[in-house]
C-alpha cells in the first residue's frame, strides 16, 4: 500500500484507539481490584461499611464505558474509511489485526461484571435504608399511640401543664 496522508489517518486511528483499549484495559483491572477488596471485607467482616468507596466505583465504571463508546469511537469507524472506499479493508485489517472489537468486549465484560456487582451492593444499601426508615416510622407512629392513649386518660394534660415547647 502507498504511503499517503489518508493511509496515516487511518493506521494513526487504530494505533490510537489500541493504545487507549490497553489504558482503558489497565484502569478497569484497578477498579475490578478495587472492588474485590470491598468483596473481600464484606466477605470477612459480614458488613458493608465502603459506601463511599462503592459509588466511585460506579461512576469510574459509567465513566470509563461512556469514554470507550462516546470519546474514543471504538465501534465507529474512521472518517476517511467511511468516505473513501480505498480505506476501508485497511482499516478492518488493522482492527482485526489488533483485535480491536475483542478487547472491547473483554473490557465491556469487565465493566458489566463491575456493574452487577455494584448494583448488588446498592440493591443492599436501599435495603439498609428501607429498614432503618422503617424503624423511624414505627417509633413515630409509637410515640403518637402513647400520647393519644395518655390524652384519652386524662393523665396527659396532667404531665404536659409544666412541659412548654414554645
Amino acid at each position: 500500500r502507498e504511503l499517503d496522508m489518508n493511509t496515516v489517518g487511518v493506521v494513526s486511528n487504530i494505533m490510537g484507539q489500541t493504545v487507549a483499549l490497553d489504558w482503558h484495559n489497565d484502569t478497569v483491572d484497578e477498579l475490578l481490584a478495587n472492588f474485590s477488596k470491598i468483596n473481600s471485607s464484606v466477605e470477612r467482616t459480614g458488613d458493608f461499611t465502603q459506601k463511599e468507596n462503592l459509588f466511585q466505583v460506579v461512576a469510574r465504571n459509567n465513566t470509563l464505558f461512556i469514554d470507550m463508546v462516546g470519546k474514543l469511537g471504538i465501534k465507529d469507524r474512521s472518517d476517511t474509511a467511511w468516505h473513501l472506499s480505498q480505506y476501508e479493508s485497511l482499516h478492518e485489517g488493522m482492527r482485526k489485526e489488533f483485535d480491536l472489537d475483542e478487547r472491547f468486549r473483554h473490557i465491556e465484560f469487565k465493566l458489566n461484571l463491575i456493574q452487577q456487582n455494584a448494583k448488588f451492593f446498592l440493591e443492599v444499601l436501599h435495603a439498609q435504608k428501607s429498614n432503618t426508615l422503617e424503624w423511624v416510622i414505627i417509633m413515630l407512629i409509637s410515640l403518637e399511640c402513647v400520647l393519644m392513649i395518655l390524652d384519652m386518660s386524662g393523665w396527659g394534660e396532667k404531665l404536659l401543664t409544666g412541659v412548654s415547647l414554645f
